[in-house]
């Protein structure tokens, strides 16, 4: 399923974090046109909804890329309580060697 536009891709730099609570979310794809593939690529996206007052800018969700991230994201996304959990994303390393730690506290 096609994830609609605009996107928003959470792209942090080495050592910058993000600190949200997940609304709402869903995955899908999206068709990119980099470079390398003018024609266009199709990635697979996790957009996680987040309050106004953590994102005040539209649109108010970001869309998740790294697979490395929305697998440690994606256990955590049916649990009853999840609107609760704070998650803060920090990034290690740069483009292709780029990893992530997540924590994920109450609150």
């Amino acid at each position: 399923m096609a994830i609609a536009s605009p996107y928003e891709l959470l792209e942090l730099q080495d050592g910058q974090s993000v600190s949200f609570h997940v609304q709402a979310w869903e995955e899908g794809q999206a068709t990119i046109r980099p470079a390398h593939a003018p024609a266009g690529k199709v990635i697979p996206i996790l957009r996680v909804s987040v309050s106004e007052r953590e994102k005040p800018a539209f649109p108010h969700y970001w869309d998740i890329t790294s697979a490395r991230l929305v697998a440690q994201l994606r256990p955590h996304l049916g649990r009853g309580d999840l609107k609760s959990l704070l998650f803060t994303v920090t990034a290690h390393g740069f483009q292709t060697k780029k990893s992530f730690t997540l924590d994920i506290r109450k609150g």
